[in-house]
């Protein structure tokens, strides 16, 4: 802009005031115009951020139903729920059991004779806890037997200078983590020492030794029964409908299948009988189907807001005939009036389930005949919505499947069953019982790549069977194996004149191995060497070659993604997977392809924002362009102004000598 210091002084015109009006009139068509064009396309982008916003708001509606889970909902009810409760998953059967507890499960606990102080000095060693069943009579302090559990890993607690104390004892077994929980008990008179396995049973007391005799006070085993057993290790006894049942714990999740049964109290024989019901309960299947019907009609109720038009206004929608709009209509329209494949079920679209479309697209729901549906195969009604597979073989599962699976039945056909990889022990001259001593008592393994290092044996005399489960438990004791969740199986085979012991990974497929490092001694078959290495199960899905993994089969073409485990180990024909994708995980699947970074939706925001900001180029532009004028008007002004002046003062100069001028009348006398 041209620097004047007071334009209009020669004129007498107000020339700013002239520029700016000027300026405001030439800037205001076009200014209008930008400033019209931001708004719509302003209001655009919040409808577009609308649209997203629905359309994800109806994707987390539809996730929660793309799961056949989501349609399987059992209920329970107990006619006595201070004695037993019940919980029920999918699996369970519409039933009634009549229970009576006449036991509860109880943790093993012993406790030392009394200290004067917490502070009491113990001793030093090593303190060993093995798990198992205990035959001991407190009565008469007779302990007759003890079976070692081999699931329950063998630990070891180092007692020295640091934790020799009464409570140090305590805080080392806790710290330890090995299963039991110690604590410190002051009965009015002294303080003693009490160890609780964690886990309740028969088959989890425990059986405490150490390896020097300053700790004797801390023993019970068969030897020694310094610790006093205050309560003993028992099972949950039980019947249902009649049947006698035996539970290591107070929840009883394997006696019926898909139930869990929660025990409370026991009762007296006199009691009677509590009554348990487990029913199937359709009003979930229907609540989904409801549900769904609510989001999706909510989410059109949006976007027909987006795309009206009012005829007496004559107002559109601010997304009026927008082509995005309309094939995000367009597409859910077809998804939801679609026939679904592959479904080995009664229903294959909506509309036989009582629901369809009305003008606006919405959907309304005929519910009787959705009643009827969900009352005559609610299964078939949540496979017509969620993504899953329907088998034809128990031995079988599905596990998943991929964005690439296409709907249909594939038949499952095994040529190689997964195996485990194992170690077999030779043959030896097996007598009834083996002794392990200071000669033969320490071996290492490899477990699936996790090596275990040196494995110290308590040294004693043991059954075949019993010194299998010594293996196993100190084997998976190691803390190397347990942070991976590697472990092991070790059995004995008493087979007469073949005696033999096996040790196994619990995996399966050739990741699964064992191999035994080394050995002490010798006296029970086993030497180092390697083991065999187990077996991927092999076969095909739908006739074409599958990918095995463990006991996991992976289909490829049609199949590809189609994921099942295995779960016997026989040869050929498995039955079929029937896989699917239901309404609900197509619509999903579509919207997440709506919502994607490359999506259509985001291309057309992006190019708003595009658009918005060569709005603020063009504002840039067209101010620059009325600087520019403003300072070519300034300048003409000024040229006027000057002008003006110039001829101002010329004027009054001839004016001034015009006056001294003799007139012509004065000449005359």
């Amino acid at each position: 802009m041209a620097s004047i210091s007071s334009p209009g002084i020669g004129s007498g015109l107000d020339i700013n005031g002239l520029v700016t009006s000027i300026i405001e009139a030439e800037r205001a068509p076009t200014s209008n115009r930008l400033d019209f064009k931001e708004a719509t396309f302003q209001a655009q982008l919040t409808a577009y951020g609308s649209l997203k916003g629905a359309l994800s708001s109806f994707n987390g509606a539809l996730n929660s139903i793309s799961s056949i889970s989501s349609f399987n909902s059992v209920s329970t009810s107990s006619s006595d729920a201070d004695i037993v409760t019940a919980d029920a998953t999918d699996k369970a059967a519409n039933s009634s059991y009549s229970i009576k507890v006449s036991n509860l499960a109880q943790a093993h606990t012993l406790v030392t004779t009394g200290f004067n102080s917490v502070a009491d000095v113990v001793g030093a060693g090593t303190v060993t806890f093995k798990f198992g069943t205990t035959v001991y009579d407190k009565d008469s302090d007779s302990y007759t037997s003890f079976t070692q559990n081999a699931d329950k890993p063998t630990k070891t607690v180092t007692i020295d200078a640091t934790n020799n104390s009464l409570e140090g004892v305590r805080d080392a077994v806790n710290n330890a983590n090995i299963g039991v929980s110690a604590s410190i008990i002051y009965d009015g008179s002294d303080y003693r020492l009490t160890y609780t396995s964690t886990d309740t049973g028969a088959a989890s007391s425990m059986e405490v030794t150490v390896d020097d005799a300053s700790l004797s006070a801390l023993e019970f085993n068969s030897t020694a029964t310094n610790l006093e057993q205050t309560l003993a290790g028992q099972d949950a006894l039980l019947t249902i409908n009649g049947l006698a049942v035996t539970s290591s714990t107070n929840v009883v999740n394997e006696a019926i299948n898909g139930v869990t049964l929660n025990l409370k109290k026991a009762q007296l024989e006199a009691d009677g009988a509590v009554n348990v019901d487990v029913a199937r309960s359709n009003s979930t299947v229907t609540n989904a189907v409801q549900n769904f019907v609510t989001e999706y009609n909510a989410l059109l109720g949006i976007m027909n807001e987006l795309n009206r038009f009012d005829a007496d206004t004559q107002q559109g929608g601010i997304l009026l005939g927008d082509s995005v709009l309309r094939s995000v209509g367009g597409q859910l329209r077809r998804e939801v009036n679609d026939t679904i494949e592959g479904l080995a079920s009664n229903y294959q679209s909506l509309a036989e389930l009582g629901i369809t479309t009305e003008r606006d697209g919405k959907l309304v729901i005929d519910n009787t005949k959705l009643d009827a549906a969900v009352a005559s195969n609610p299964d078939a009604v949540g496979y017509l919505f969620a993504s899953a597979g329907q088998l034809s073989s128990s031995q079988v599962s599905f596990i998943s499947s991929s964005n690439n699976t296409k709907p249909g039945e594939y038949a499952i056909d095994i040529t190689q069953a997964a195996t485990q990889g194992a170690v077999t022990g030779e043959t030896f001259g097996y007598t009834g019982s083996i002794v392990i001593d200071g000669n033969n008592d320490t071996l290492s393994f490899t477990v699936d790549g996790k090596q275990t290092g040196v494995i110290t044996l308590t040294q004693g005399t043991y059954s075949g069977a019993s010194l299998a489960s010594e293996l196993q438990a100190r084997i998976n004791g190691v803390s190397a194996l347990k942070d991976e969740g590697v472990s092991a199986n070790v059995t004995f085979d008493d087979t007469a004149s073949n005696e033999h012991f096996v040790i196994s990974s619990t995996r399966y497929g050739d990741a699964s191995k064992v191999n035994i490092n080394s050995v002490e001694g010798s006296g029970f078959g086993l030497s180092a060497g390697a083991g065999i290495a187990g077996l991927n199960v092999a076969g095909t899905i739908g006739g074409q070659a599958a990918t095995g993994s463990g006991r996991f089969l992976t289909g490829s073409v049609n199949a590809d993604g189609l994921k099942v485990e295995i779960l016997d180990g026989t040869l050929g024909a498995h039955g079929t997977v029937s896989f699917a994708r239901g309404i609900a995980d197509k619509l999903s699947t579509l919207i997440d392809g709506m919502l994607d970074s490359k999506g259509a939706l985001n291309a057309r925001i992006d190019g708003i924002e595009d658009r918005i900001d060569g709005i603020g180029e063009a504002r840039e532009t067209l101010g620059g362009r009325m600087s520019a004028l403003e300072s070519r008007l300034f300048a003409q002004f000024l040229a006027m102004d000057q002008l003006v002046s110039q001829l101002q003062g010329t004027g009054n100069f001839l004016s001034q000598q015009l006056e001294t001028l003799p007139t012509i009348g004065a000449r005359k006398k």
